[in-house]
């Protein structure tokens, strides 16, 4: 099975119907974004669809993709940390894992998309961050 496969099982096995959605559509731009070199697409796909597993749901974390596991260890905000921080630390991990670079720009893109459910507080969040990432 590949990434991808296996991720779009894990989704739907773990993810509520939302928060699937959501997974989704962030790889969808993942796969149309043009500036993504193709060696990382697949990757990029895969992390998209997974990118909230451990966050928020009780996905076990056993992923056998070392690369794929540690991406979704380093999109996993830790407790505690400011979203400010956690962004500039995805900023800064990307030249090593550019595929965290990709995904959370993709998740970024789709949660400022999301009118009906984007309150000022999260707007916010999401404008004061995304220079850092820009």
């Amino acid at each position: 099975m590949n990434l991808v496969e296996y991720a779009k099982q894990a989704a739907k096995r773990y993810y509520q119907p939302g928060t699937y959605d959501h997974a989704v559509r962030v790889a969808g731009y993942v796969r149309e974004n043009p500036l993504i070199p193709e060696e990382f697409r697949e990757r990029c796909i895969a992390l998209a669809l997974m990118h909230d597993l451990l966050e928020d749901t009780e996905y076990p974390g056993d992923v056998e993709d070392e690369r794929l596991r540690r991406g979704l260890q380093i999109l996993t905000r830790p407790e505690g940390v400011e979203y400010v921080t956690y962004i500039r630390q995805i900023r800064d991990s990307a030249a090593g894992w550019p595929e965290v670079y990709w995904v959370k720009l993709a998740d970024m893109k789709d949660h400022l998309a999301q009118t009906e459910t984007l309150t000022e507080k999260l707007k916010e969040k999401y404008i004061r961050a995304l220079p850092y990432l820009l």
